[in-house]
């Protein structure tokens, strides 16, 4: 199994982002032989076209901001969005077609309820 990880973040630099990434993947494959890698990417419209889902793990304001219909576009589809922060308009996320996903808050909408 391969899992590509594409990565952006805003506020810290891509070197340092590198760092911290393989400092977590360095010998910790739990016994699996998996092949991991990951890219830094300059947007978060780069970081998302073609994904499968978005994990929102920071509380930075451009978050609440960002196109997520040209976003939606350019996922796979079901496209998922996990909110790690509870920042995000989750009801327009989900009018927009996003299977949203969040910890602490059940969302039992009509297209959240058939995960694939």
């Amino acid at each position: 199994m391969r899992v590509l990880l594409f990565r952006y973040d805003p506020k810290v630099p891509s070197e340092q982002i590198e760092c911290d990434i393989n400092s977590n993947i360095s010998g910790n494959t739990n016994g699996l032989d998996e092949k991991r890698s990951f890219e830094v990417k300059k947007s978060p419209y780069e970081a998302a076209q073609k994904a499968h889902a978005i994990v929102v793990c920071t509380e930075w304001d451009e978050f609440k901001d960002y196109d997520y219909s040209k976003i939606y576009e350019n996922m796979e589809k079901p496209a998922f969005i996990f909110d790690g922060r509870k920042i995000l308009d989750h009801e327009k996320l989900m009018r927009i077609g996003f299977r949203v996903e969040t910890v602490g808050k059940n969302l039992n909408h009509v297209n959240n309820h058939n995960l694939v």
